[in-house]
């Protein structure tokens, strides 16, 4: 099965059975219960992203982006930044009705990452 990006998933076990890092669009519960969840699977949320539903459809909004720790982290250190992106979750909703997680495993992997986590100025 694949990911249909013209689908709002609602649940978090679709997240995990697919795959959905950065390809699946989450209701805001979905998406909170994949941050909490996600440590205890070896996950790490390094960035969410938050838009608008047009059903079908994802509006991308610049004020709506939470990065997250980089891998490697130990699982404590996950759960935590995991509970920070659930709080951002949180407190994005109802502005923003459709979540995208980008998840990292805790060891640290390139794949899936969409880009750095923060950019600071040259030296």
């Amino acid at each position: 099965m694949n990911i249909d990006k013209s689908h709002l998933y609602a649940s978090p076990d679709a997240f995990f059975d697919l795959n959905g890092s950065v390809n699946m669009r989450l209701s805001p519960l979905a998406a909170m219960q994949v941050c909490a969840e996600s440590a205890h699977r070896g996950l790490v949320i390094a960035r969410v992203e938050g838009g608008i539903w047009h059903a079908p459809g994802f509006e991308s909004r610049l004020d709506c982006i939470w990065d997250g720790q980089d891998p490697p982290l130990d699982q404590d250190q996950a759960s935590g930044n995991n509970q920070e992106a659930a709080r951002f979750i949180a407190s994005q909703t109802p502005a923003h009705g459709v979540f995208i997680l980008t998840a990292s495993p805790l060891a640290g992997s390139p794949a899936g990452r969409t880009g750095p986590a923060s950019c600071s100025p040259a030296d």
